[in-house]
C-alpha cells in the first residue's frame, strides 16, 4: 500500500511516487516529501522499484535543499534559516517556518522557488568525487542513514543514479506566492465572467462554502444531476452526500459508508443513486438514502450510466464491467492490453455507446467502440505553466470527464476544464478554481465540484 501525506498547499491527499520531490495532482504544487514517509516506503526495497525520472540535466536547488537538511540534522538551525532565505530570496519568518516544517519532517511547497546558485555551485558530473560527496549529502537530507546508505550503494551500481536526487528539482518554474505550508485549501474567490478570457463560460450559480453544516462542504469532490434538476455532492471522506434543488438550496444529507473515501456519484432516470467506494457500488433510494444493492468490482476506479440505463464501470487495470440498473452483471469487455493503457482512473460513455476512458499515468484519453476497440487517442501529459502548454494536452493530472448531447468531451484538470469534440480535436477551454468532478444535464448545463464549491455554468458554443 503506497504511502500518504498531504500537500502542503491544498491538503489533498498524496501517494508517495517513489520520488523525494513530486508533483501534487490536484493543484500542481511541487512538493518535498517528508523524510520519514520516503524511509517507510517499500519503493526503497530495490533499486528497480524507485521512479529516478528523467536523468538529464541537473540544477543546485537540490543541493542546497540537502544542506538545509544537513544543517537542520546537525542543530544547526540559524545557519540552516540563512541558507534557506538565501537559496529562495524569502523573508526572515518564511524561512523560519519552512525550517520549522522540515525539522518536523513535513512535506513542504516549494513551486516557483528559484535558487541564487552560481555557475561554480552547479553539479559537475564529470566529477566522480565530487558527485559522490553530493549524494552523501543529498541522501542524508530527504531520508536519513538508510536512504543514505541506499544512494551510496546505487552510485557504486549505476553510475547515473548519481544525479537522479538533483533533477527533480528542476520543475519548479513559478515565482514564489507563499513559503510557509499552508495548513487548510484557501476558499475559491467567485469566477470573474470576463468577456476576453472566459467567453465560453457563463457561471449561472455557485453555492456551498467550507464547513461541516448544511449546505457547507470540507472537499467536496464528485457531484451528480437527476432528472428533476437535483444535484448531488458528495466530500471525498466521511460518506456524506448533500442533496441539493435546481437552485442550490439544501434538502436533506446521506451517510454511506463512512469509512472509505466516495470516488464517484450518478443518478440513473429511475432515480436510483449510484455511489462508488473503494471496489463496492452502492445503489440507494435517492430520498431516503436507503441501501437497494451492493455490488463489487474488482479494481474498480469509476463508473458511468449510459443513455441505455446500464451501469459502465471501468476497473484500474484495464476493462470495463457492465451492469443493469438493479446490479445484475450483464458482461466484461476486455481492452487489449497492446493499447497502452496503463491505469484507468475515469470513464464515461457516449450516446452512441463509444468510451473515453483516462489513462492517469500518461493524461492521455483513449476513445474505444462499444466493444473495446481502439478509434482514436489524445491529449498527454504537459509540461511548464498552465499558459504555456499547448491546449491539446493537460496541465496537472486530469480528474474527470463527461460528455454533453452533441459528442462534445469535457475535461477537468482543477485549474481548467478543455473540451474536445467526438474525434479528440481541440475545442476550446476555460479556467476554474479547484475543479474535480463534473456532469452536465439534458440542457447542457455544466456542473462542478470546484471545492468547497458547487458552480453551475452556460457554455457559449
Amino acid at each position: 500500500m503506497a504511502e500518504i501525506f498531504r500537500c502542503p498547499s491544498c491538503s489533498a491527499p498524496l501517494e508517495f511516487e517513489g520520488k523525494p520531490l513530486q508533483k501534487c495532482r490536484f493543484c500542481g504544487s511541487n512538493v518535498i516529501v517528508p523524510s520519514n514517509v520516503i524511509e517507510s516506503s517499500n519503493v526503497f526495497g530495490g533499486a528497480g522499484n524507485m521512479d529516478f525520472g528523467d536523468l538529464s540535466s541537473l540544477t543546485g536547488k537540490a543541493l542546497k535543499i540537502a544542506e538545509i537538511q544537513r544543517l537542520i540534522q546537525s542543530k544547526q538551525k540559524i545557519y540552516a534559516i540563512k541558507l534557506f532565505r538565501e537559496t529562495f530570496g524569502v523573508g526572515l519568518k518564511e524561512a523560519k517556518d519552512a525550517v520549522d516544517a522540515m525539522e518536523e519532517g513535513k512535506s513542504i511547497d516549494i513551486s516557483g522557488m528559484q535558487v541564487k546558485a552560481s555557475n561554480a555551485q552547479e553539479v559537475n558530473l564529470r566529477s566522480n568525487a565530487q558527485n559522490l560527496e553530493t549524494v552523501k549529502k543529498f541522501g542524508l537530507a530527504i531520508g536519513g542513514s538508510f536512504l543514505l546508505t541506499f544512494v551510496i550503494t546505487a552510485v557504486l551500481i549505476v553510475g547515473a543514479i548519481i544525479a537522479v536526487f538533483f533533477l527533480v528539482s528542476r520543475t519548479v518554474d513559478k515565482a514564489v506566492e507563499k513559503s510557509s505550508p499552508a495548513p487548510t485549501p484557501a476558499i475559491p474567490q467567485p469566477l470573474k465572467t470576463d468577456a476576453t478570457e472566459n467567453s465560453i463560460a457563463q457561471e449561472l450559480l455557485r453555492f456551498g462554502g467550507e464547513g461541516t453544516g448544511a449546505g457547507k462542504f470540507q472537499d467536496n469532490r464528485t457531484i451528480a444531476v437527476d432528472a428533476d434538476g437535483k444535484i448531488y455532492s458528495a466530500d471525498y471522506s466521511g460518506g456524506r452526500i448533500q442533496v441539493f434543488d435546481r437552485e442550490g438550496n439544501f434538502q436533506t444529507q446521506i451517510l454511506n459508508d463512512t469509512t472509505r473515501t466516495v470516488d464517484a456519484l450518478a443518478v440513473d432516470r429511475k432515480g436510483n443513486l449510484f455511489v462508488l467506494q473503494g471496489y463496492d457500488l452502492y445503489r440507494l433510494n435517492k430520498e431516503t438514502g436507503e441501501e437497494l444493492g451492493k455490488y463489487r468490482v474488482d479494481n474498480a476506479s469509476d463508473m458511468a450510466i449510459g443513455l441505455d440505463g446500464k451501469i459502465y464501470v471501468s476497473a484500474r487495470r484495464g476493462g470495463i464491467t457492465v451492469l443493469s440498473a438493479d446490479g445484475a452483471k450483464l458482461k466484461d469487455i476486455q481492452i487489449s492490453i497492446d493499447l497502452g493503457l496503463d491505469v484507468v482512473e475515469q470513464i464515461a460513455v457516449d450516446g452512441a455507446g463509444n468510451f473515453f476512458l483516462l489513462d492517469g499515468r500518461n493524461y492521455a484519453i483513449f476513445k474505444l467502440s462499444p466493444d473495446g476497440k481502439l478509434l482514436t487517442r489524445f491529449g498527454g501529459r504537459g509540461s511548464g505553466s498552465l499558459d504555456k502548454i499547448p491546449k491539446t494536452q493537460f496541465y496537472g493530472s486530469p480528474d474527470d470527464l463527461a460528455i454533453d448531447s452533441q459528442g462534445r468531451l469535457y475535461v477537468s484538470q482543477s485549474l481548467r476544464i478543455s473540451i474536445f469534440d467526438g474525434s479528440g480535436n481541440f475545442v476550446n477551454d476555460f479556467k476554474t478554481k479547484q475543479s474535480f468532478g463534473i456532469t452536465l444535464n439534458d440542457r447542457d448545463e455544466l456542473f462542478v465540484a470546484s471545492r468547497p464549491f458547487v458552480v453551475k455554468y452556460k457554455l457559449n458554443f
